[in-house]
């Protein structure tokens, strides 16, 4: 398999990746927006703590993925 081929593969799962982590993400603040109404914002703080966990995790395989597809790019422009 060829270096051009190898990297094409690499771009494809991250933007699968990526796309599943905003889908699932998505679900999340639709369903969390849902719940915030129906309390009437009587609890906030649960809300933030939740939504903060969500933003952490969201980054943390968005920029993950990034990473590592830089990594390979990068290595194999080497």
């Amino acid at each position: 398999m060829g270096s051009l081929q190898t990297f094409f593969y690499l771009a494809l799962i991250s933007a699968v990746m990526i796309g599943l982590t905003l889908l699932f993400v998505g679900i999340v603040v639709f369903g969390l927006a849902r719940w915030f109404r129906q309390t009437r914002g009587e609890t906030p703080l649960i809300f933030w703590l939740i939504s903060g966990a969500v933003t952490v995790v969201f980054l943390f395989i968005v920029l993950g993925t990034a990473g590592v597809l830089y990594g390979f790019i990068t290595y194999g422009a080497s």
